[in-house]
């Protein structure tokens, strides 16, 4: 049997959110990632060969401390995605700061929309 279980509506709506998150990097506001992180969003990632990260929205902390990436350009892959799941892949190049950056977001769908709830992300080396 042949059943498509997820319309292509959803993975417009994962592809739209995470649109407007590379768009508040690059316009620098941090007011306009309202609802894209989940309230109890984790990140996590290697800076400088470091670990860093923690609880909450980190890249409104990013946006707030360096500014607008206005150079920045991206590719987002939606690798996977269930009824109320999705996990994706962001490349980006050249924030605020000139790094590269690849993330991998965990999404959930509650309450009808979409959020992050998880970031692993990997900053390349200059």
């Amino acid at each position: 049997m042949n059943k498509k279980n997820i319309p292509v509506s959803e993975y417009k709506d994962v592809r739209g959110l995470l649109e407007r998150y590379v768009e508040a990097l690059r316009t620098g506001n941090a007011d306009s990632m309202s609802g894209i992180f989940h309230k109890d969003v984790v990140t996590h990632g290697i800076v400088d060969g470091e670990l860093v990260g923690g609880t909450g929205n980190l890249a409104a902390e990013f946006i707030r401390a360096h500014g607008a990436s206005p150079e920045i350009t991206s590719h987002i892959d939606i690798l996977d995605i269930t009824p109320v799941t999705a996990v994706v892949r962001i490349i980006t190049e050249n924030d605020a700061i000139g790094s590269d950056c690849c993330e991998y977001l965990n999404l959930i769908k509650t309450g009808g929309r979409w959020s992050v709830f998880s970031k692993a992300f990997l900053q390349f080396d200059k």
